[in-house]
């Protein structure tokens, strides 16, 4: 699965890059058919609450696409926080099948 990063007033470390490549790899062990996957990275600074940093990641599948958006105090975090829910969301589509989202299997 080839993945795009794109990072806002983040510097892309190897640290970092390899890290994401890593957990969003993983993802391939769910889903086969990904077309294009991208992620975003971000440091907010209009948080109050402390938690700055954001992860968005964003899959392109047959009939449609699958994305989470998280936010943590930490960039590592936020990545991490993504990962179930972009699970869940891998799921989902599944379940859907070839049916079109939210159809029922015609019996």
């Amino acid at each position: 699965m080839k993945i795009s990063i794109y990072c806002k007033k983040i510097k892309l470390t190897d640290k970092l890059y390899d890290y994401v490549h890593q957990k969003v790899g993983a993802l391939e062990h769910y889903i086969d058919n990904v077309i294009e996957c991208w992620g975003e990275l971000d440091e907010d600074m209009a948080q109050k609450s402390g938690q700055k940093y954001r992860c968005e990641v964003q899959m392109k599948v047959p009939h449609g696409s699958i994305r989470a958006v998280k936010i943590g105090y930490d960039i590592f975090e936020a990545i991490d926080l993504v990962i179930p829910k972009l699970t869940k969301q891998i799921e989902k589509y599944k379940r859907s099948g070839e049916f079109g989202r939210g159809v029922k299997e015609k019996f």
